[in-house]
């Protein structure tokens, strides 16, 4: 008796040779179905025939590792590495007294205090003619003592040379991949006998993801789907191989 009871490892090759692969997987489902069409006739409306005209591979996978590559091909977009303008948290200070009542922020503003906005722990904005700002470090002229807790509510910054972002284009759909499924069969005793493999000669990602967070700490499930598609010149959409394992 032959049983799969792990998840696919997948590989996805792009036309340019890449390759995206996961052994971190929480959930990998192929569905293969055929569509159909009923035919029906006569009294009592009949089932006389069924028409079949094309079968489809649907491949869900659900994957507990954060994929950044897998995201830029669901976009059909390619990362790049630069530095570009990001927006910092806000977060709490407390004023300290240094030849002057001073902050010093994580990141250093882009721009001058015109940029930014600090708050009083009662949420009351305090006027930006009351401080200045050089570098990460706010002094403040008047209206905050030492001990005084602020909150500093984002400012635009320039990241780390090495940030990388993926654009969200409308225009930009993602590009056919061939997918490789692997698993294991095994015997009634738990053994491996086989290596089951699934090859899809050219998959569609649908484009959609989702990522999900919530305050309870836990790892985010990312879910992506792609589509078998029949390639220019062949009827097949891939392959199931069963491969023995050796003793």
């Amino acid at each position: 008796m032959g049983l799969i009871c792990d998840v696919f490892d997948v590989n996805l090759y792009t036309d340019t040779g890449e390759m995206i692969a996961s052994t971190t997987l929480q959930s990998a489902d192929m569905k293969i179905s055929v569509d159909e069409k009923e035919i029906r006739a006569g009294k009592g409306d009949a089932l006389v025939a069924i028409l079949h005209s094309a079968r489809k591979v649907d491949i869900s996978l659900a994957e507990i590792e954060f994929k950044w590559d897998w995201i830029a091909n669901q976009l059909g977009q390619t990362a790049t590495t630069a530095a570009v303008d990001v927006w910092a948290v806000p977060k709490f200070y407390t004023a300290v007294s240094d030849t002057g009542i001073k902050i010093t922020l994580d990141e250093t503003p882009k721009n001058d205090e015109t940029d930014i906005r600090i708050y009083t722990s009662a949420g009351v904005l305090i006027a930006n003619t009351t401080y200045s700002i050089e570098g990460k470090v706010v002094t403040f002229a008047s209206g905050v003592e030492e001990g005084q807790i602020v909150e500093v509510r984002g400012y635009i910054y320039t990241s780390a040379a090495t940030a990388s972002t993926v654009l969200i284009d409308n225009t930009s759909f993602a590009d056919g991949l061939k997918c490789i499924l692997t698993t294991i069969e095994i015997d009634s005793d738990e053994t491996p006998i086989y290596t089951i493999q699934v090859q899809l000669d050219e998959c569609l990602p649908s484009g959609n993801f989702e990522l999900n967070t919530k305050s309870a700490r836990d790892a985010s499930v990312s879910n992506f789907t792609f589509k078998a598609i029949k390639p220019r010149t062949s009827d097949n959409l891939g392959r199931i191989i069963r491969i023995p394992i050796s003793a």
